[in-house]
């Protein structure tokens, strides 16, 4: 990083992706963290990076394969003198074991080469940290894949849980891909011990739970970003899936017969009040003229690239079917 970033870098904030949940952070022999992935991040001194996460830094929260959304760290809460313990390999001493579910004995020792069936352990105090951002948090839904955050990461190491980002690129990518980040607001503290309840975290989960992920929404968001095809950028828990070919009749779901649309888009989509015609261009049901927010939609261009893998043969269909009712 130029010595002019890493003053930017102060001065703003810096950029981290937090790992979470599953068996990516079972290494180092610990017995798992407190993260609620909508809200907080737990993590401790024996964390690589632990040391300079800080207040108004621009997290990303990530699984092995994903981004699952990103906020601004807006409390750090700190615990120092905390018991943890921690467990090795008997033979040659590694917390990189894995747990095996059906194989005797129970341990694997990937390092040594070594099975066993208990670990030994280890009594140690550490500082134990959690980083609040539950206030600023924004769904990704995977818009960003491991590729984009392997680019975006100023860390080549694939075991961090903690790996630095670059923050200017980061905000960037989240931007292009339809999501809005509020702006950070710093949540006083007293004594350092960080605010006893934030904004976000559980109600989001709630949400995403009703809202679904199911793969073919999942190939969208990947493919266009958190960005309506007819409105433009929309929170994630308003976007949904729409099959350009009903999938009662197909039984397939395909990208090229899909667009990303706003909840309300989606119902005059699937009402027949909104077609697109072969150019890409929407059309509003004559009916709707009395609704302002969204007769002002016809003639507005489908807000997807130009070479987007969408087939405009069913775009068509759809667009005939729809304007012959009107």
């Amino acid at each position: 990083m130029m010595e002019a970033e890493s003053e930017a870098a102060d001065i703003l904030g810096r950029a981290w992706s937090f790992l979470v949940a599953g068996e990516e952070r079972q290494f180092q022999g610990n017995t798992g963290y407190e993260d609620i992935i909508e809200e907080s991040y737990s993590y401790d001194s024996t964390v690589g990076n632990h040391q300079h996460v800080g207040v108004g830094d621009l997290v990303v929260v990530r699984n092995g394969k994903e981004a699952l959304g990103a906020g601004f760290v807006e409390a750090l809460h700190v615990l120092p003198d905390q018991e943890k313990v921690r467990s090795r390999c008997p033979y040659c001493r590694s917390t990189g074991f894995k747990e095996r579910v059906t194989m005797q004995p129970r341990f694997w020792c990937s390092r040594c080469k070594h099975a066993f069936d208990a670990p030994d352990t280890e009594t140690l105090w550490v500082t134990a940290f959690r980083a609040h951002y539950g206030g600023t948090w924004q769904p990704l839904d995977g818009c960003l894949d491991k590729t984009h955050l392997g680019e975006l990461s100023l860390s080549r190491s694939d075991q961090q849980s903690i790996k630095k980002m670059h923050r200017r690129r980061t905000l960037d990518a989240i931007e292009v891909r339809g999501v809005r980040l509020p702006p950070f607001r710093e949540i006083s503290q007293a004594n350092g011990e960080g605010p006893q309840r934030l904004p976000g975290g559980r109600r989001r989960a709630e949400a995403t739970a009703r809202r679904g992920q199911d793969g073919f929404r999942r190939a969208l968001v990947h493919q266009y970003g958190l960005i309506c095809a007819v409105t433009g950028a929309a929170p994630a828990e308003v976007l949904e899936a729409a099959h350009l070919r009903p999938f009662a009749e197909t039984e397939q779901h395909r990208v090229e017969e899909g667009l990303i649309l706003r909840s309300d888009v989606h119902r005059l989509f699937d009402s027949g009040l909104l077609a697109i015609d072969s150019e890409l261009v929407v059309h509003v049901a004559p009916s709707l003229a009395g609704h302002e927010v969204y007769s002002a939609l016809s003639g507005v261009p489908l807000r997807i690239p130009r070479d987007a893998p969408i087939d405009r043969t069913a775009v068509a269909d759809h667009h005939a079917a729809t304007v012959a009712t009107w």
